[in-house]
C-alpha cells in the first residue's frame, strides 16, 4: 500500500522522512500485510486507489495528513455506492493515517456526523425500532425457555442478550452477519476477561489499528438479569475451541439471522409485535434506560459510543 503512496502523483517521500514504521517502511509494510487477513487488506487497498484516483480526478492535491476536505468529498462521492463498501474505505484511510504516524481523519466532527448520517440513510441506525428496555429483558430471558429447543440454547441466548443489553454491543460486535463471512469487529473467546465479580469486554474497532474499546461489566444485585453469571454459565458450557465468544454447540457462530430469530419468537410470546423490534433494539435500550434512571448525557454517549453527538431525543 505504501508503495502506492509513493507513486501517488504530487506525493514526495524523503529517504530521511521520520516514519513510523521504521527505516524500512514498504518492507514493514508488506510483512503486515501477510500478518493479516488477506481479504481485509484487499478491500484497503482497494479503498486507497479509489481515494487517490477520486483526488487526482478532483485536481485535489495529494497531501498526508489527508485534509478534512479531501475525506468529506470522498465521503460525499462515494455515499452514492453501496454503503458498507464505503465504511471499509474509510476504514482503510483511517488504518493507513495512523499506521504512518498521522492522525485518525475520521475523527474530524463533521466528518463523524457525515457518517452518522450514511449510516442512518443505510439502515444502520434506525429510529424506527422500539427500543427494548430493562423491564423487556426481564421477560425476554423468561421466554427464552420456550423458545430455545436446548438447555444449552437457553444458556447461549440468555448470555447474548444480558451481554448485548449491559454492554450496550452493536449486533456486529455479537453476532456473524452472514456465517464464514469476514467481520473484523465481532468478539472472540479471548477476547472475554471473566472473574468472579465481573467480566470485561475488549472490542476490536471497526478500523484495524485503532486503539480497543474495554467494556466492563460488574455482578448485578439481581441475579435474572446478571450479565456475569449469564456469561459464567454460558461459558461453563461452551466449548473451549478459540473462535467467536457466541457459537452453538456444534462449534457453528450465531448468525444475525439466528439471532433475530430468537429474539422475535419470544417478543412473539410475550403478545409483542416483533416488527417493531430489531438488532439495535437491545443499543439503543440500554442508551434509553441510562437516560431514563438519570444518568447524564456525556455518560450516556459514552455508553453508547454515539460517533459525534450526544442523543438529545433520549431527553426531554
Amino acid at each position: 500500500m505504501l508503495a502506492l503512496l509513493a507513486r501517488e502523483p504530487g506525493r514526495e517521500i524523503s529517504c530521511h522522512q521520520k516514519h513510523s514504521l521504521g527505516l524500512w517502511p514498504l518492507k514493514t509494510l508488506s510483512l503486515l500485510e501477510c500478518s493479516g487477513d488477506s481479504r481485509l487488506w484487499e478491500v484497503y487497498l482497494e479503498g486507497l486507489k479509489k481515494f487517490i484516483a477520486f483526488r487526482k480526478r478532483m485536481g485535489m492535491p495529494a497531501a498526508w495528513p489527508i485534509p478534512v476536505d479531501q475525506v468529506r468529498g470522498f465521503l460525499a462521492v462515494q455515499s452514492n455506492y453501496s454503503s458498507s463498501k464505503t465504511f471499509m474505505y474509510l476504514a482503510a484511510l483511517s488504518y493507513l493515517s495512523q499506521l504512518t504516524g498521522n492522525s485518525d481523519p475520521l475523527e474530524d466532527p463533521i466528518t463523524r456526523c457525515m457518517v452518522t448520517g450514511l449510516k442512518r440513510r443505510a439502515g444502520i441506525l434506525r429510529d424506527k425500532y422500539l427500543p427494548i428496555t430493562i423491564e423487556m429483558l426481564r421477560s425476554l430471558l423468561g421466554a427464552l425457555e420456550s423458545v430455545c429447543r436446548t438447555h444449552y440454547e437457553c444458556l447461549l441466548f440468555r448470555a447474548l442478550f444480558t451481554v448485548a443489553f449491559f454492554g450496550a454491543l452493536r449486533i456486529g460486535e455479537m453476532v456473524a452477519k452472514h456465517r464464514n463471512v469476514l467481520q473484523p469487529e465481532l468478539l472472540y473467546l479471548s477476547d472475554v476477561q471473566l472473574t468472579e465479580r465481573k467480566v470485561v469486554l475488549l472490542l476490536h474497532s471497526s478500523s484495524v489499528g485503532q486503539e480497543r474499546h474495554i467494556i466492563s461489566l460488574a455482578l448485578s444485585g439481581e441475579p435474572w438479569v446478571c450479565p456475569v453469571l449469564a456469561l459464567r454459565s454460558y461459558l461453563t458450557v461452551r466449548s473451549r475451541l478459540e473462535g467467536p465468544l457466541f457459537m452453538h454447540l456444534d462449534n457453528r457462530t450465531v448468525t444475525k439471522r439466528e439471532f433475530l430469530t430468537v429474539l422475535r419468537c419470544a417478543l412473539g410470546l410475550l403478545g409483542l409485535c416483533w416488527e417493531q423490534y430489531g438488532v439495535h433494539s437491545f443499543w439503543v435500550g440500554t442508551a434509553v434506560t441510562a437516560a431514563r434512571y438519570g444518568f447524564p448525557r456525556e455518560d450516556v454517549t459514552r455508553l453508547a459510543r454515539w460517533p459525534c453527538m450526544t442523543p438529545g431525543r433520549l431527553y426531554p
